[in-house]
This record gives structure tokens, sequence and C-alpha cells, in this order.
């Protein structure tokens, strides 16, 4: 039973974290139509970047996450006025090959970020301190108060973000973009503001994720192209460009992953995610939840 609620509890911290991440990731396929290869590596950047100035320049907490939040919207931008947009914008690639070279183009982006990453910080895996202190007894449990408040972190930043997109005028332009361009522009709006807007946001949302797993879990550049492969099965599962069916993916591989943690092992968590990731592809390729 004590395994039962340790399960439960660390199965729905993990969740709620990459719920944070893979919603910006379906937000950037669903609107702009990019799958971002590079994804993992904005996740880390900021993890790493946060701990750089906390542990360095002893900034609080906070500020130090803010930091963290900051590259992962800069490298975002970059990524998008150096390669993504000029791409979309050649008339020297063909139309029906852009695609591929966009994700060509993210893969690449990915392996910068980690090379500078492991140049600047070394590959060994680094750990946000705790933002609290303290162990909670539950259920024969130990839960420290910093996973309680990862936890919180986690929902209320999908609660913002869910309110900011439904509930919003700006929110739902982005999804309307994810409908249809054509209507932006008969509605008279500029898709090219629209595209700033959403890769901010997606920096946002990566910039946060990446800090709160950082504190939870460490992180480091070798665990770029895992988190990539993670997010991209969550998105497939949940459908693409879904963002309720990826949230919903995300706790269902959060859980798988923490069964097989503690049930099989820890070296195995990422199999589960590849292992789904496949049969999906090959016999419900639109998700579990359907493309948005």
């Amino acid at each position: 039973m004590n395994l039962f609620w340790q399960i439960l509890f660390d199965g729905f911290i993990i969740s709620s974290i990459y719920a944070v991440g893979v919603v910006g990731f379906s937000l950037i396929f669903g609107t702009a139509g990019v799958l971002n290869l590079s994804h993992g590596a904005f996740l880390v950047l900021s993890a790493i970047i946060s701990w750089f100035f906390i542990s360095h320049f002893h900034l609080p907490l906070l500020a130090g996450m803010v930091v963290g939040v900051l590259a992962s919207i800069a490298v975002s931008y970059l990524l998008f006025v150096l390669l993504i947009n000029p791409i979309d914008k050649s008339k020297k690639i063909p139309t029906t090959e852009k695609e591929i070279f966009i994700l060509t183009a993210t893969l690449l982006w990915s392996m910068i970020i980690e090379e500078l990453l492991d140049y600047f910080f070394s590959s060994n895996p680094v750990v946000v301190p705790p933002f609290v202190k303290g162990v909670l007894h539950l259920f024969k449990m130990n839960i420290t108060y910093n996973e309680i408040l990862l936890s919180f972190a986690s929902v209320l930043i999908l609660i913002i973000l869910w309110t900011f997109i439904n509930k919003t005028k700006t929110g739902k332009v982005l999804l309307a973009a994810s409908m249809s361009h054509d209507g932006l522009a008969i509605s008279g709006i500029d898709i090219k503001k629209v595209y700033i807007l959403l890769w901010g946001v997606y920096g946002v949302l990566t910039g946060l994720s990446g800090a709160l797993l950082a504190s939870f879990l460490g992180a480091s550049s070798q665990s770029v192209p895992s988190l990539t492969g993670l997010a991209f099965s969550v998105v497939v599962l949940g459908g693409l460009g879904n963002i309720t069916g990826s949230i919903l993916a995300a706790f269902l591989i959060g859980y798988i992953q923490t069964m097989t943690a503690y049930l099989i092992s820890p070296a195995y968590t990422s199999i589960p995610a590849y292992v789904i990731l496949v049969l999906i592809l090959m016999f419900k390729p639109k998700g579990l939840f359907g493309r948005f």
C-alpha cells in the first residue's frame, strides 16, 4: 500500500511538470506546424542556466528561475528568426520540402545547444536547490514540501495557460491560428505577430518546465535526446496539436514511467514511452484523442 501511494504522488509530480513542457510543444505544432526536435535542449538549457545563476551568483531561487526562463525565451526566438522563418519564406526551397528542412534545422539547433552546454557546463547532472525545506510524513511516505510545491506550481501554470488561451482575446487568437491561418488573414490579424507571441509563450513554458524538472529530478546535457523523445511520444499519443490531449497523455506517460522506475528499474523509464510511440504511429497515428 505504501508503494501505491508513493507511485501515485511521484507520478503526479512528474506528470504535471511534463504537461507544462509538452503543452508548448503541442501548441507550436498546432499553430505553426513545427515539430521542434530541439525541445529537450530548451528544457535542459533553462534548468542549467537556473542552476548556474543560483549556485554561482547566489541569486534567490525565483530570480534564478526567471533567468533560466529568459534564456529559454531567447533561444526560442533565435530559432524562429535565424532558422524557421527564413526557411519558411525561402523561394529556393520547394514548398513540399520545407517541413523536412525545418525538422532538420530544429534537430541541428538541439545539437548546437547540447554541445554548448557540454562545453561551458560539462555533462554532469545538476540539481536546482529546493524552494522549501522539510518533510511531510503521510501514509507512511516521506514527501518533501518542495515536491508538494512543485506539483501545485505545475498545476497552477496549466490553469493559467488554459485560462489565457480560452478566456482572453490574445489567447483566442492563438487558438484560432491553430484552426485556420486563412481565417486570421480574413479577420485582418497579422500572422507574423501571432508567431512572435507563440514563440514567446513556448519559451516561457519550456523554461518553467525545465527549471521545475531540475528541482525534482535534475538535468544534464545528456538528457536532451530522451526529453525530446518523451515530448514527441506524449504529443503523438495525445494527438498532434491537441493541447488537452497532450496534458492527458503527459499524465499517462508520467505514471507509466513512475511505475516502471519503482517496479522494474529507473534505468528503463524511457522505454515504455518509445514503445507506446511506435504502437500509436502504427495503429492510431491521430493519437488517442485525435488531432486538434
